[in-house]
Parts: C-alpha cells; structure tokens; sequence
C-alpha cells in the first residue's frame, strides 16, 4: 500500500511538472505574439519615418507568410478542423507544432486582421497529446526503475522521469514499450495537469505581466424604450453574419483559383496589398481587433455612428481576406470586435442603450456565423457582463437556431442546429432499436 501511494506521489509530481511546462510554453506564445506586434507597429515607426509604412510591411508580410507557406504548408489549422481531427483520430499531432506557431506569428506580427485562438488552439491540442504520451512514458520508466532497483530512491526516480521531457517527438512517439493507461487514469492526471497549468499561468501573468488580456465590458443601463428596438439590432446582427458568410464565399472563390493553381505567395501577397491599402485609411480594421474592444467602449463616440458601422463591416470582409489569402488564424475574435463596432455605431443612430444594442447584434452576429447556440453563448460570456445573460441567451439561441440559405453554408450537408440535433437524436433511437 505504501510502495503505491509512492508511485501515485511521483506520477501526481511528474503530471504537475507537465503542466508547468505547458503553462510555460502557452505564456510564451501569447507574450511573444504581443511583443511582435509592438516591435513592428510600434516600436519601428517611432525610430524611422518611412512613407506608407502600413503598406510596405503588410506587403513584407504578404510574402514571408506566402514563402512559409509556400514551403511548409497551410498552418495553422483552423479551429474547427482541428477539434474535427481529434474527434476523428483521437489524437492531435505534436511533432511539428513550432510551425504552427511561427505560421500564427506570422499573421498576428504583421497585422493581419485575425485572432490568435486558431494558433493557441492547436499549440493547446498539441501539447495535451504530448502530455499523455509523457505521463505514460513516466509510468514505465518508474516501474522499470522500482522492478530493477528495488532499493532506488524516489527522487533518483523522479529525476529519470523528467528525462523523458527533453524526448523528441519522434523518440516519444515510437515509444510503444510503455503502457497504456485506464481512462480514470487519464483523466485524473489530465486535471492535475490542467490546474496546475492555469495555476502557473495566472501567476506568472502576475508576476511577469499579462501575456494577453482578454477585454470585459461593463454593464449599462437598459430602458424599457430600448427594448423596443431589440428586433432591429438583430435583424442588424443577422444582416451582418450574412455580410460574412458572402465575403467567407467570395473570397474562398476567388483566393481557391490561386491556390489550386499553386500561387501561394502570390495568394498571400495580394491579401497584404488589401489589408495595407485598408489598414492605411481605416487602421482599426487590422490585427484581432482585442486590444481595440476596451478602447472603442470609452472613445466610441469620437467616431461618427457610421463610420462605426463601415468599421466593422470591413473587418468581417478583411478577416475573410486574410484567412482565404493565408493570413491564417481566427475569426472570433475580429467578428466580435465587429459586433461591437456596429452596435455602438447603431446605439448613437437609434438612441438606444449602448450595452444592449452591442449585446444584440454581436449575440446575433456570432449566433448566426457559428450556427451553434450553445457555442456562441460561451464566448458572448467571456467578453459581456453577466448582467445581460437573459438577452444574450435569448438572441444566441434565435439566431443560431435559423438555417443558413445552402449558399451560405460551409458543409452544404450542414443543415443548422436543430437539424443537426433532430438528425442524432434519430440515430441514437435507431441504434437502440438494433
């Protein structure tokens, strides 16, 4: 019973230095995407007056990220298409994540207008399949180790099991000698892991400062006049996710021709011939737009409630710009910042509630991109106060819930939310009769 509780010791140690490892890695790369981005938009320009910079570094940008691309492959994968893998194969792919990485920094550096979340995504899948692999190779070393050295101590054990973490992927992968482990036990150390990971994380944002700041708004008043426009906001919040899903399929049309014809840099520097010519006249339609949300919640009224509007409208068509060219990344985070570039643009035009007309056609935009309620409900949460939950539910699940015309749809099979679910609930009712 003692021998156990000290190999359940180690494996709980060696799981907790996994995931200061991850969180390590995770706080660099979102430090390192920041620090990019200010030595080249910020840091340059203030040493070197240099005529349509904007321009120039969007069309340096263009054709490092079409070479890498050009030799390396389309990374990184999309969101979806990496949670599809793992569904699909039970695992993710750990031996090439630095080009994931540098193919996401690459995006982010040079101002394109896209989200870091693809890149984290797939660097998080990553290194929890990595982890995995680790903790079961632990496990064989220390049975080795216990079975051959029955007098070794724990730390000259302990100290073998982190060897394991300078291993090469292919060396960790190839390992079939050590074994598998039970589910319960996966998910146990896949906790331990995780906490001690957000642990770590959060304290070194503490101590070494935020690698990334994801912005909350505040709350605001909502008057019962305001209510009344809640059917115009989502209407506008819907007319935009279509605006969207249009330039998603323009932009897949035309950037598809080049790609098939093998014009990758020539692909991607005309998405960074667009993106400079629009950064120039309208610079807050560049980058993620995350650092831009909190700074448009105070200063929104020292823009004209149009050019609020047409700022978000061309990020949606720049985010899909840049993905389709290869300036590749994410989109929620641009098509929030849209949501709430066109909300406050509304607000001043109706003279409605600033914090609910934002809440509405984000809610409505996102609802009607994702097709997923739920999904869309989750990250309404993370950026608006929880003191709108009522509304952002209510438009999330209305909008969500609404098919997209087949046109629009980026799985033609895809035949929206509730089908989806009518269509599972059916099978499941089949398989059991069988």
């Amino acid at each position: 019973m003692k021998r156990q509780k000290n190999h359940r010791m180690l494996e709980l140690c060696f799981t907790a230095v996994t995931g200061v490892v991850i969180a390590v890695l995770v706080w660099l790369y979102l430090k390192l995407a920041n620090a990019g981005i200010t030595v080249i938009w910020e840091i340059i320009p203030s040493h070197m007056e240099i005529e349509h910079y904007t321009l120039i570094m969007c069309l340096i940008g263009g054709l490092v990220v079409g070479i890498f691309h050009h030799f390396y492959g389309p990374y990184p994968e999309s969101m979806a298409d990496a949670v599809r893998r793992v569904r699909d194969t039970g695992s993710y792919p750990f031996k090439n994540l630095y080009i994931t990485i540098i193919a996401a920094f690459l995006s982010l550096f040079f101002g394109g207008a896209v989200g870091p979340e693809s890149g984290l995504v797939c660097l998080l899948l990553g290194l929890c399949f990595w982890a995995m692999e680790q903790f079961r190779i632990a496990r064989s070393v220390m049975q080795t180790c216990f079975e051959e050295h029955p007098g070794i101590s724990g730390g000259q054990v302990f100290r073998r099991m982190l060897k394991g973490l300078s291993y090469s992927a292919d060396r960790i992968m190839n390992d079939a000698s050590a074994p598998q482990w039970k589910r319960s036990e996966q998910i146990s150390t896949g906790v331990t892991a995780g906490v001690t990971a957000l642990f770590v994380y959060l304290l070194m944002n503490r101590l070494l400062g935020s690698a990334f700041t994801i912005p909350h708004l505040d709350s605001g008043e909502v008057y019962m006049k305001d209510r009344f426009s809640v059917i115009l906001l989502a209407a506008a919040g819907v007319g935009s996710g279509y605006l969207f899903l249009i330039f998603r399929k323009l932009s897949s049309l035309f950037f598809g021709k080049l790609r098939s014809k093998k014009l990758n840099i020539l692909n991607a520097v005309l998405g960074g011939l667009i993106l400079g010519l629009i950064g120039t006249v309208l610079p807050m339609t560049m980058f993620s737009g995350g650092s831009d949300m909190q700074l448009i919640q105070y200063e929104y009224y020292q823009y004209t409630p149009w050019l609020l509007v047409l700022i978000g409208v061309v990020k949606l068509f720049l985010t899909n710009v840049c993905i389709e060219s290869g300036w590749r990344g994410g989109h929620f985070f641009p098509v929030i910042f849209s949501g709430l570039s066109i909300g406050y643009g509304l607000s001043t035009i109706l003279g409605t509630s600033q914090i609910l007309s934002v809440v509405v056609v984000t809610a409505a935009l996102l609802g009607t991109i994702l097709q997923q309620p739920i999904g869309a409900l989750a990250l309404m949460v993370i950026f608006f106060p929880i003191e709108e939950l009522g509304w952002m539910s209510v438009i999330c699940c209305a909008t969500g819930c609404i098919p997209l015309p087949p046109p629009l749809r980026e799985n033609p099979d895809n035949k929206g939310f509730i089908c989806g679910l009518i269509h599972r609930k059916g099978k499941k009712k089949l398989e059991m009769r069988e």
